[in-house]
């Protein structure tokens, strides 16, 4: 049985030598995801919670692939890494992927299309897979190639991943040009409306203050506020847990005036959790969301920041309808035993609240040695594969880390 994250199918007999049309050399550009850290969220989170919902929907058993939805880049990394969970579990994954080529840049689309056809001939990959040249952003755009071939080409997914470099919350609420809110609204209704199933959804977003809208922000402010009026279980373990400093949360309300780094983070963090669970559940079809351990770490180191980049990963289940004849006929009724959609949305926002107490700090954790080389080996793994120069990517990762040491150093928290 072969390792999770070893790379070992992918590096043998991917055919990429014998590609004609372009001459293959080994990269040397690396690029911040390519860090062994990035390993540890594919690892610890995407593949962890992937593997649990394989077998939930026993898709083995039933023969069925494993419907993937992500936005890979040229490489597709997070693909490869999820292939070895697939292959592990005797599964086939059918990945769809956006990601946009700038216009005349012939080298990423080169090696985009040689890892589609790499990954295409993997034994567990459905060879229908493919990735489309279009913005996450223009799902919502009519007739746009990501809205015909990610919306209207599909029912739904069994795990959506959204893996940004920058920040879902960058435009202004309700921005008229297309933006990450109307994507990602659209496309959580879509599984909504169109999945009876679990399923995965994870975003990753930078959630430093230059980079969330003012008014995004005060959206969250208000939101929560509203929550905390109506959900007296969410406010107490708001306090329980340390959420806000004492002097930021005063009465039930948030004092945008005097908030720290820390709170800030928190609150950010917190709007994030509470925006999907309402955008799947506040009407029906209504799904609920579990928001699973949050993952974090420094893109800019600071003395006294928090992590500015957040990995959010989310089990989402549908619930039922209750039903029962108004005409007055049937007796029985339908789903009346289903849970109450009141008490799962309480418990999801204390769960919210739950997960933002309790960062996991992968540069932390990557700080210890072992970690280290378990994920840089991984990591090595993935991109052997994808043709990159893995002597000159273990000397650039290894002087990267001796960099986050020190720093984490500098804080007294290594």
């Amino acid at each position: 049985m072969m390792s999770m994250d070893s790379g070992d199918e992918l590096d043998v007999g991917l055919g990429y030598e014998d590609v004609t049309h372009g001459t293959i050399s080994l990269k040397k550009n690396f690029l911040p995801w390519h860090k062994p850290r990035k390993q540890y969220i594919r690892n610890k989170q995407w593949n962890a919670v992937t593997a649990s919902l394989i077998e939930h929907l026993n898709l083995r058993e039933r023969d069925r692939s494993l419907k993937y939805l992500s936005l890979p880049g040229s490489d597709l990394l997070d693909v490869r890494s999820l292939y070895s969970v697939c292959a592990e579990k005797e599964v086939r994954l059918k990945f769809v992927g956006l990601n946009e080529v700038t216009a005349g840049d012939k080298e990423s689309l080169m090696d985009q299309l040689i890892s589609i056809n790499e990954l295409r001939g993997l034994e567990f990959v459905d060879p229908l897979s493919d990735v489309y040249e279009d913005q996450l952003e223009r799902l919502c755009v009519n007739k746009s190639i990501a809205q015909e071939q990610i919306i209207k080409a599909s029912t739904s997914y069994d795990v959506i991943n959204i893996d940004l470099c920058r920040s879902i919350l960058e435009s202004p609420p309700k921005d008229k040009q297309s933006n990450y809110y109307d994507a990602l609204f659209k496309l959580l209704r879509h599984q909504a409306d169109n999945r009876t199933e679990d399923w995965l959804f994870f975003v990753t977003t930078r959630t430093n203050k230059d980079m969330v809208h003012e008014d995004a922000f005060k959206k969250f402010v208000a939101v929560l506020e509203g929550i905390f009026d109506l959900d007296q279980t969410v406010y107490d373990k708001c306090n329980e847990l340390n959420i806000f400093s004492k002097e930021v949360l005063v009465g039930r309300r948030i004092d945008i005036e005097r908030i720290d780094p820390v709170s800030y983070n928190n609150l950010v963090n917190a709007g994030i959790g509470k925006w999907v669970l309402s955008a799947l559940a506040d009407r029906p079809p209504a799904h609920k969301s579990k928001m699973l351990s949050l993952f974090g770490y420094n893109v800019f180191p600071q003395d006294d920041g928090p992590c500015d980049m957040m990995s959010f990963g989310f089990w989402c289940k549908h619930i039922p309808n209750k039903a029962v004849d108004a005409f007055g006929l049937a007796g029985s009724g339908v789903n009346l035993n289903a849970e109450d959609l009141d008490s799962a949305i309480s418990r999801a926002r204390v769960n919210v609240i739950e997960s933002v107490s309790k960062v996991v700090h992968v540069d932390l954790h990557m700080s210890n040695d072992d970690v280290f080389e378990e994920m840089l080996k991984a990591s090595c793994g993935l991109m052997r594969s994808a043709r990159y120069d893995v002597d000159s990517y273990i000397s650039w990762a290894r002087k990267d880390q001796l960099k986050v040491k020190d720093w984490l150093a500098s804080r007294n928290i290594a």
